[in-house]
């Protein structure tokens, strides 16, 4: 009788095993797969589909999809994404998991995407920018007034310098380094020649959020040493001792440290027909201005001028470039 009961126990465990494995069977090769662009970052949203069927999956943010095929069907994977050119995978008993399906962009010519590095948005490829920009500070010497007097302190109301910058862009990030020089600005006071000139040294940074094959947009920080150089020399010959202990002779030269944040768009132009490879650019950039020093550093002659007043900002800053981006 116990032999009967444990027969009939091990009958039961058999057929529900029997029973549990049927619908492993029935639906047949589990597939994973990870979907990338020609530049090996993963596609997040890809429709990843069973030829001929409804039964389809979505690749997740790390470019990854699982997908159970229907044995009834062919085992082929239609996978498409808007902007991507559609591509099939053949899976077969020898196919090795996961699957890697690789999507083209349309903007690359069919047959040509074994080139692809030559194409835009190369994740990995360092691009080389050089520009000529204009940047435009906004200063205030008013405390100076007193000191200088307003004939000199009015000339030196904006900052305004035009310079080359040179720079480089890795996965997103720039890095550059530039100059600039500003306008030889000339008056005459009575018997004095106002004379300044305005250099600027800056070093950049940013990162680019938006690169597409028309525009870029990249939030960039970036620390520049202003230097204002003001000069008075005698306008005449023969200057009366009173005229010119009032109006004496100078040459200052103010050193404003100051760090800005802010925005910097761009629009492409292309050489090729194909919107691919080098290209031009024009931007505009609008910040944020704050000091870094309080107080200026001021040199006279070698002499180290002290003061106790401070170069005021405005905290708006803008510029305006043109850049070429090559490889």
């Amino acid at each position: 009788m116990n032999r009967i009961v444990l027969l009939a126990g091990r009958l039961s465990v058999m057929i529900l095993i029997s029973f549990a494995a049927l619908p492993a069977s029935a639906q047949g090769t589990v597939v994973t797969g990870i979907i990338t662009d020609h530049r090996n970052i993963p596609i997040v949203g890809v429709r990843a589909c069973q030829i001929n069927s409804t039964n389809c999956t979505v690749s997740d943010i790390n470019g990854i999809f699982h997908l159970v095929l229907d044995e009834g069907k062919e085992k082929i994977l239609n996978v498409t994404c808007p902007g991507f050119n559609p591509a099939e995978a053949v899976i077969s008993d020898t196919t090795t998991f996961p699957v890697r399906i690789i999507l083209v962009p349309m903007y690359i010519p069919e047959g040509s995407w074994a080139n692809a590095d030559d194409y835009l948005e190369p994740g990995g490829q360092t691009t080389i920018r050089s520009a000529l920009s204009l940047s435009l500070i906004f200063s205030d010497f008013s405390e100076f007034n007193e000191q200088l007097g307003s004939y000199n302190t009015d000339a030196m109301e904006y900052f305004s310098v035009t310079g080359p910058e040179m720079g480089a862009s890795f996965s997103g990030f720039y890095a550059g380094l530039g100059v600039g020089f500003g306008y030889h600005y000339e008056d005459e006071h009575e018997s004095l020649a106002v004379n300044l000139n305005n250099t600027m040294y800056k070093l950049i940074t940013g990162y680019d959020i938006v690169n597409s094959t028309r525009i870029r947009m990249t939030p960039a920080l970036s620390v520049n040493w202003l230097k204002f150089r003001l000069k008075n020399s005698p306008n005449e010959r023969r200057v009366p001792l009173e005229q010119y202990l009032s109006d004496r002779e100078i040459d200052l030269r103010f050193n404003q440290v100051v760090a800005m944040a802010g925005l910097n768009l761009e629009y492409k132009f292309y050489s090729g027909i194909n919107e691919t490879g080098n290209y031009w650019s024009v931007g505009i950039y609008g910040g944020y201005a704050v000091k870094v020093n309080r107080k200026p550093w001021i040199w006279s002659d070698g002499n180290r001028i002290t003061t106790d007043n401070e170069i005021r900002l405005k905290p708006f800053t803008a510029g305006i470039s043109v850049s070429f981006h090559g490889r």
